[in-house]
């Protein structure tokens, strides 16, 4: 067969039907995005409304540490002694090559000797070392900072059927930041309101890794965390959790600011390890998952076109190779067709604009999309394989110490007010330090409705007083000025 016959009579037919199936995936994957953008912009979110009298169950807040700069979590700490919530406790899950250097008597430190289970082995360890009054079990990555009041948000969703909670990942804690880094951000932003359109459309929702809350009742109901070896712990428990019934909440009002990647090398590394981790967990779960009579199947239907977001790279990166071919015989793709798929990722990154995204930030999402295309598209691919045919290992992503800001080292210096370090090991029986909440002038614990108070509705306050003190300092003020002093 001359070489002319086979461009002609082989290849062109087939780079044909390639392109056009290609074609047909994006179409197909873009309405899906584009659907969830609308909804998280037109449809109301579900009902939200704090109970007359509300409960605080015990809460346990672990940090998974892994070979972390000292300062980023110190920083981290210092923004979780600020929560303002009844009782809590901060547990470090330590995997780091070196014991960390944490010196707070209020955190408990449960290193491992080992690193088996990667990520999810070490939520799996601290698990079994929880208070044994904590009722849920909030998971936020060491280089991740809050809000005072992130837990009663996340307490408002403690209802029964729910089973865990997700919040919002933000970025932009990198300074100075970076081209790099904006856009992770930019990824970040429409990930989260894709995320919250899927929640509006009743899709399938998942737990991400980091800004999350496990219910304790329902984690033992499935088998725990990552009872077998994985990388990608949160969907591995996603499945475990759904096909038992139990319920998935997001909400984007509950807020962790981490870290992005500011290097390709970490940025790429990253996007395999998601890529190839959620292939693996979906080829373990999806057939039990579509048999599962617990989930409906409007989020079984969900669940296949969230799949293609990590999968359609296998379709669209073959015809990056046919692109000089393509070009050279523009009849195969309409002119229209190649406009308008090259225009749908700027409504991707604009539409949340709507939703109080920066439009500067929107933009430069945009406009770096175009330079990772073709890079991206080959490491998904790649990715994917691995998923597909090799059990994918854990590759932490490396944060710079240099990160950190000043007034964030400066705030994180209150982590360190104690020689002595809260450390768990097998057969020792240690204090369990917890965070409470008491007046500042008498000492009593504030109810749940002062805390309910201070930590949604008085932010700025820095000492918190019960009621019955801060009426009678009220009182005296107003006698004084009563009497012109």
């Amino acid at each position: 067969m001359s070489l002319s016959s086979f461009f002609g009579g082989l290849f062109l037919p087939l780079m044909t039907d390639w392109e056009l199936a290609a074609i047909v995936v994006t179409l197909l994957l873009s309405a899906y995005l584009i659907s969830n953008l609308l909804a998280a912009i037109f449809l109301p979110p579900p009902g939200r409304r704090y109970a007359v009298h509300p409960r605080f169950p015990m809460v346990s807040v672990v940090l998974p540490v892994y070979n972390e700069p000292l300062e980023v979590v110190r920083a981290s700490i210092a923004s979780w002694k600020a929560v303002r919530y009844p009782g809590f406790e901060i547990l470090l899950a330590d995997d780091s090559t070196e014991p960390i250097a944490i010196r707070d008597p209020s955190v408990r430190v449960i290193r491992r000797t080992n690193r088996e289970g990667f990520k999810g082995g070490a939520l799996r360890n601290v698990f079994d070392q929880l208070d044994p009054r904590s009722e849920w079990m909030v998971v936020f990555d060491a280089d991740f900072l809050v809000d005072p009041d992130v837990l009663v948000r996340l307490s408002e969703h403690y209802r029964p059927g729910v089973g865990a909670v997700q919040g919002f990942q933000a970025m932009g804690r990198n300074e100075p930041p970076r081209l790099l880094t904006r856009f992770s951000e930019a990824c970040h932003e429409v990930a989260n309101v894709l995320l919250a359109g899927r929640y509006r459309l009743r899709g399938f929702i998942g737990v991400q890794g980091t800004v999350e809350a496990y219910r304790v009742e329902a984690i033992r109901s499935i088998g725990g965390i990552a009872p077998y070896a994985t990388a990608n712990e949160d969907l591995d428990t996603s499945f475990r959790l759904r096909k038992a019934g139990w319920k998935i909440v997001y909400d984007h009002r509950i807020v962790g600011r981490g870290m992005a990647p500011e290097t390709y090398r970490v940025f790429f590394i990253q996007n395999t390890r998601w890529t190839s981790s959620t292939v693996r967990e979906y080829r373990r779960h999806w057939a039990s998952f579509l048999r599962s009579p617990h989930v409906p199947w409007h989020e079984k239907v969900d669940s296949a076109l969230f799949l293609l977001t990590w999968t359609n790279s296998l379709v669209v990166t073959p015809t990056l190779v046919f692109l000089p071919w393509v070009l050279l015989s523009l009849h195969l793709i309409p002119l229209w067709l190649s406009i308008l798929i090259t225009v749908l990722p700027l409504s991707l990154y604009t539409l949340p604009i709507a939703l109080g995204t920066s439009a500067r930030l929107g933009l430069t999402g945009w406009a770096w999309y175009y330079v990772m295309l073709i890079p991206g598209y080959f490491v998904m691919f790649r990715a994917c394989l691995l998923g597909l045919f090799t059990e994918p290992g854990f590759v932490r992503t490396l944060k710079e110490s240099t990160t950190t800001t000043k007034e964030e080292r400066k705030a994180s210096k209150g982590a360190t007010t104690s020689p002595s370090a809260s450390l768990s090991l097998p057969g020792r029986r240690v204090a369990r330090p917890l965070q409470r909440l008491v007046c500042a002038e008498c000492g009593a614990p504030l109810t749940h409705r002062e805390v309910l108070f201070y930590a949604v509705g008085a932010l700025d306050v820095k000492e918190m007083a019960c009621r019955k003190c801060l009426g009678t300092a009220e009182l005296v003020r107003y006698q004084g000025v009563a009497a012109g002093t």
